[in-house]
């Protein structure tokens, strides 16, 4: 054997060195990839090793050895067996003790004293439903979902006609991460290339983790300054010649007075009933000249949470759209405009008999004639009647099947079908009418203090046409949020969603529990090889070592299942809110899986092995009016106090792209298509698109993750460790430490003579090698595929 410092030769002792084997169980952890190899060698002192290691006996010597890098190199027969780092341990006037150290991956290192948000990740948006819609089918590594957070179920008014639309602002979408992209990049950043089938395929691509925002303690300073205001009565306005309608108690017209009216806790409404949530710490909300401001005590930074809800009259345009009180401003950088949507249901596909309908000719022209026909028990062409206005109400006889309504419109040469767009509403429908809109929206931080307060006297309500009205509820609500995340309009980069207070090695490891991954570094090339352990194991070239047996060792088996427990569970962490209640109801814990090893050598009781970072989440429908279908994540958990709704716990969802919606359902502002960014834990399947888990066990006829240990709990329930030794010499040896050269690896399977038979097998461990041995110990996991 050889030995070199630096490029330096060394001399080497009598004694044996025995050289570091390997152990498939530090494949399956970022942590354990930390570990690597290790040698303590003990060098006798010669001048040529006092030289290499700086003369460490000699006090005057000119710097210490341990104070610089230094690398070691131990070859045999030319093959190299071990390189690394060498540092010195100690020093006598006899020898010099050095312990060598190869394999720990610099990655690993790194990520697990790297935070998360550190990562490099490049990502320039903007908080604003546009910019939003555009990430869901552009290349961005950070995209906003559709989420339905945890909260009671608020009540509509018993006279509306539909329930009331909830306008998607900023606030309705959570940033989620690509989980490609961010495990690439923990790599590419500490100068490793990743090698992985996996990780280049079309599922692995598709999965997104939740952000999320910059989280702080801000009990302290809602406690002294914080907030809870309300409107004691609800109050009615008409839109001026600009169609707006303004919040300022000093304009007599078209104004609805303060967007609220009183913090002031035990304050009743116009009918004598206490309004809920009243606080007002500090006196810091208060008026001014009747005007509505908040001064805080102390410089603080504060966006501010709005909770509107209003009712508009309204002109419908389109099929798809009304016209009326479409844009929300709230000051400097916050203009929510936004569609109203046309949510009223068009029967031309089935007329009904003895019903009344309002057929609605959008682009009707003054002056233009029309006809509408229809196919009455078969019979195609049927004059129902003929109008001269924008709409007409038209009843079908009292009897009789009908069909395909036809419009037609009247020119210089007759009748012709009408091609622009028309609807038949039911009859009660008016061209005019009202919609109540819902919605919620936090605005950017700004920085205030008590010379510099923040008022509310530039809010307007804009997009109607002169003489609407809009009636402002007494159900709006406004309350600062201090150190508040980016709100809508803010600029936002990858550092400003991905707040987790986590090391990058958990991310890695958390992926590892859900796939069963194995890592593997080379550390001369900064190469890693990473795949699930059915696809790792067997990636190298398939060996026959049947011959390589030294049957002058003892050959011992063993039951696998010696090392595992009777029952094993893989599940996620506690969820929240939905999950919690689905869990409490269904009695057993979304997407965790339980194998039990049927053989009596298993250890007793259960082991529970938990994801160190994702809890399940649940998609509701029926949550979202325009869009009754659009199956929404579940986030968050309304009975938690101290939960402001903006961060959640961590979660993994794969994301499906757009996901058609049926016929007459079309997704908000700002796509108003007939589609939505479908992102799921759990989707069951449609007509449209198949289904997908992420749950460890099979639901709803979708195979779980599971998948990714069936294999191996296989083996270890029902198959044995071999362990005997092998005859390799040290090019072979040093072979199976290097994947990919086309050589037998520690990925290959191997054909190993037990003296009892030839069977096939995966390398587990390799106990430490001596070279002029010759031989070395190994132990191997019986495949149970034996077919030779």
């Amino acid at each position: 054997m050889e030995l070199t410092i630096d490029g330096r030769p060394c001399d080497l002792g009598p004694e044996r060195i025995a050289v570091p084997g390997y152990d498939a169980r530090k494949t399956a952890t970022p942590e354990s990839c930390r570990e690597g190899r290790t040698l303590r060698i003990a060098l006798p002192a010669t001048p040529r090793n006092a030289a290499a290691t700086g003369h460490p006996c000699e006090p005057h010597a000119a710097g210490k050895f341990n104070d610089t890098r230094h690398e070691a190199v131990l070859t045999a027969g030319g093959a190299e067996l071990l390189r690394g780092p060498v540092r010195l341990l100690a020093a006598t006037d006899a020898e010099y003790t050095l312990e060598i150290r190869s394999g720990g991956a610099g990655w690993a290192e790194n990520a697990a004293r790297r935070m998360f948000n550190t990562l490099g990740v490049e990502y320039d948006g903007e908080l604003t439903p546009t910019d939003i819609r555009a990430g869901w089918t552009d290349g961005r590594s950070v995209k906003f979902f559709p989420v339905l957070r945890d909260e009671y179920p608020a009540r509509n008014s018993p006279s509306d006609l539909l329930p009331a639309e909830r306008v998607l602002s900023p606030d309705d979408y959570h940033p989620f991460l690509h989980v490609a992209t961010l495990a690439e990049r923990i790599f590419a950043e500490a100068g490793y290339r990743v090698e992985s089938r996996f990780f280049a395929s079309e599922f692995f691509r598709s999965l997104y983790m939740s952000g999320a925002y910059p989280s702080h303690d801000t009990a302290a300073a809602e406690a002294r300054m914080g907030f809870s205001a309300r409107r004691t009565a609800s109050v009615t306005a008409k839109a001026n010649e600009a169609g707006k309608v303004v919040a300022d108690p000093a304009t007599a017209l078209n104004s609805v007075g303060n967007i609220v009216e009183t913090a002031t806790p035990q304050s009743t409404d116009a009918d004598g009933n206490p309004i809920d949530g009243l606080y007002n710490h500090g006196g810091c909300f208060s008026t001014d000249g009747g005007r509505i401001l908040f001064t805080p005590l102390a410089e603080t930074t504060a966006g501010f949470e709005y909770r509107l809800r209003y009712t508009t009259s309204h002109r419908i345009l389109s099929r798809t759209r009304l016209r009326g009180f479409d844009t929300v401003y709230l000051g400097p950088g916050s203009e929510m405009a936004f569609t109203l949507a046309n949510r009223y249901e068009d029967h031309r596909a089935a007329p009904e008999a003895n019903r009344t309908y309002r057929a609605l000719v959008f682009d009707h022209r003054e002056g233009a004639r029309y006809r509408l026909r229809y196919t009455r028990d078969g019979v195609e062409g049927v004059v129902w009647t003929e109008f001269a206005a924008r709409s007409a109400q038209v009843t079908t006889p009292a009897s009789g099947r009908f069909a395909d309504p036809v419009l037609e419109v009247r020119n210089s040469l007759g009748w012709e079908p009408f091609e622009e767009d028309w609807a038949l509403y039911a009859g009660y429908v008016g061209e005019t009418g009202e919609t109540t809109v819902e919605l919620r929206l936090r605005t950017a931080s700004e920085e205030l203090g008590p010379s510099k307060p923040k008022r509310f006297d530039q809010i307007y309500f804009a997009g109607a046409e002169e003489g609407m009205t809009l009636t402002l509820h007494e159900e709006c609500a406004l309350r600062p949020r201090f150190r508040s995340g980016p709100g809508f309009g803010s600029a936002v980069r990858f550092a400003d969603v991905a707040q987790h207070r986590i090391r990058q090695a958990e991310l890695l490891g958390a992926l590892a529990h859900l796939f069963n991954l194995r890592f593997y570094t080379e550390e001369a090339t900064k190469r890693v090889w990473i795949e699930p352990a059915d696809d790792f194991f067997g990636a190298g070239p398939e060996t026959d070592w049947s011959g390589r047996t030294d049957f002058s060792q003892p050959v011992e088996r063993r039951d696998a299942a010696q090392e595992v427990h009777e029952t094993r569970c893989w599940r996620y962490r506690e969820g929240d809110g939905a999950v919690s209640r689905f869990d409490a109801g269904a009695e057993e814990p979304l997407g965790a899986w339980s194998v039990r090893c049927p053989s009596q050598a298993a250890l007793t009781g259960e082991k529970v092995l938990r994801n160190p970072l994702f809890c399940p989440s649940l998609n509701a429908a029926g949550h979202y009016p325009n869009a009754p279908s659009a199956r929404l994540l579940q986030v968050g958990d309304r009975d938690d106090t101290e939960d402001d709704g903006t961060n959640f716990t961590p979660r993994i969802v794969r994301y499906a792209g757009m996901h058609p919606l049926p016929e007459g359902e079309r997704w908000g502002y700002p796509s108003g298509e007939a589609a939505y960014p479908l992102a799921a834990f759990h989707f069951a399947g449609d007509a449209a698109a198949a289904g997908f888990t992420l749950c460890f066990e099979d639901r709803d006829g979708v195979r779980g993750l599971h998948r990714f240990y069936d294999r191996q709990t296989t083996r270890e329930a029902r198959r044995e460790r071999i362990a005997l030794s092998l005859r390799l010499a040290p090019d072979e040896f040093a072979a199976l430490l290097a994947p990919g050269t086309g050589a037998p690896d520690i990925r290959s399977v191997f054909r190993i003579d037990t003296g009892t038979g030839v069977v096939r097998a995966l390398l587990d461990t390799v106990e430490e090698y001596d070279p002029e041995a010759a031989s070395v110990r190994c132990t191997f996991t019986r495949l149970t595929e034996d077919a030779l």
